[in-house]
């Protein structure tokens, strides 16, 4: 049975508990990279995947969270040694079942632009490299992101370079919101619009905690729900996690009427913890999660629902405003920003941005507006362009889930606009309903 399969399914689906939590039982010392762990001592790892199989897991995670380019350059070992030896090792605890291998893809533990100084594009190639060097896992994990923009590269290569199917997961605080203040409906919005085949929730916080999260994720997609909890929350001084396996399966109970297919365990789960979860699990039936998504754009940290009445739009177009078309011409970003502030200021919902104009290069101008114009602001925005290269350029490196407004250019254009509006989620508006001013 394959990832799809079992999500069609009216059953639960089970995934494994905590990797690194278990690599410290067995030895693990402090600063040890533990995707090593699966080179020099591949019987542990292997050991570790037969105990979560045993206890119930149908999906268990490959050992190659951190095997990123940047940690792997600390070793005399490649992304790929590390990645191939995981999935052989899970493989090889799998023998004879039905259970199904997850390449299981970390942030890379630097943060993008504007956060950071790391660029979008190579966040992409680091997850790339990591994508191909897993095409033996069954489907592909990315989980415990904090910032949109690091999902959406991973999941982007993860779709781009594999046919795998994708789970994507983020780790989010009481406040409904990554530290990076992504709000679970952006993160719902863009992983379901980038083509993930589950989403959910992983880390942070313990089943408790979680389930107001849950509540929350089942209002934004039609995507089966992942949920992968802490075994509570750590005791400051001793590390100690405060739930036992009985009371973390009892909370997790909770979500079963929420519409969650998936569940399983993070930072200090165990086989015990599984167990349970197994258990509790076949005495409940799945219900599956029928409400109706809204239709919305969003930014990295805001999202606007474009049903009903109509936003409170703003327009950075260069038709009639000289200065922007001199700006434009001349390369000039911080105007674009000038505007972009003071739009934010009249507290515009929504901002339509237009690079047409004639000695422009529109694929490469929109761009580096959308990322001019997301650095300083969060409004949600919309992309305002008949040229399809230049909104496919301005879609991908978009933060969130554009809005791309559908003028009324020749059939050709529209006609290569809309796969491009499907590929990154974007919310398709006629360009009759904007009230831009």
């Amino acid at each position: 049975m394959d990832f799809k399969d079992l999500i069609a399914g009216n059953e639960f689906v089970i995934l494994d508990g905590a990797m690194g939590t278990m690599l410290q039982q067995n030895g693990m010392k402090a600063g040890e990279l533990p995707e090593l762990i699966g080179i020099s001592r591949p019987e542990i790892v292997t050991g570790i995947h037969r105990e979560y199989i045993e206890a119930g897991a149908q999906i268990i995670y490959a050992n190659t969270f951190g095997a990123n380019r940047y940690n792997m350059n600390r070793t005399e070992y490649s992304v790929e040694d590390a990645v191939k030896a995981a999935i052989q090792n899970a493989k090889k605890a799998a023998q004879g079942t039905d259970v199904l291998v997850a390449l299981d893809i970390g942030p890379i533990g630097h943060m993008l632009e504007p956060l950071g100084s790391l660029r979008f594009e190579d966040a992409y190639e680091l997850y790339k490299e990591e994508v191909l060097a897993g095409n033996d896992a069954d489907v592909i994990v990315i989980e415990t992101m904090t910032d949109l923009y690091d999902m959406k590269a991973a999941l982007l290569a993860a779709k781009e370079n594999s046919d795998l199917p994708v789970i994507c997961s983020m780790t989010f605080e009481r406040s409904l919101r990554t530290f990076t203040g992504c709000p679970i409906s952006a993160m719902a919005l863009t992983a379901q619009g980038l083509g993930a085949d589950a989403i959910g929730l992983n880390c942070s916080l313990g089943p408790k905690e979680i389930v107001a999260l849950a509540e929350e994720i089942a209002k934004w997609t039609s995507l089966p729900i992942v949920v992968k909890p802490n075994a509570g929350l750590p005791d400051p001084e001793t590390g100690a996690y405060d739930v036992s396996p009985e009371e973390f399966a009892g909370y997790m109970k909770e979500m079963v009427g929420l519409g969650v297919k998936i569940f399983g365990g993070c930072c200090g789960t165990t086989p015990a913890f599984i167990k349970s979860l197994r258990e509790m699990l076949s005495k409940e039936h799945f219900q599956k999660n029928v409400n109706t998504v809204p239709s919305g754009i969003c930014s990295a940290s805001k999202t606007v629902i474009m049903e009903g009445m109509l936003r409170e739009e703003k327009g950075i177009n260069p038709a009639g405003d000289k200065d922007l078309e001199n700006a434009l011409i001349e390369g000039d970003m911080d105007y674009v920003a000038d505007l972009a502030m003071e739009m934010a200021e009249e507290e515009a919902e929504i901002i339509s941005v237009n690079a047409a104009i004639a000695g422009v290069d529109e694929k490469e101008c929109l761009p580096g507006m959308i990322r001019t114009i997301q650095s300083i602001t969060n409004i949600p925005l919309v992309i305002d362009s008949v040229v399809p290269e230049a909104v496919e350029a301005a879609a991908r490196v978009y933060n969130g889930v554009p809005g791309i407004y559908l003028g009324t250019g020749d059939d050709k254009s529209l006609q290569a606009i809309l796969p491009i509006a499907k590929k990154y989620g974007a919310l398709v508006i006629p360009r009759s309903l904007s009230n831009e001013q």
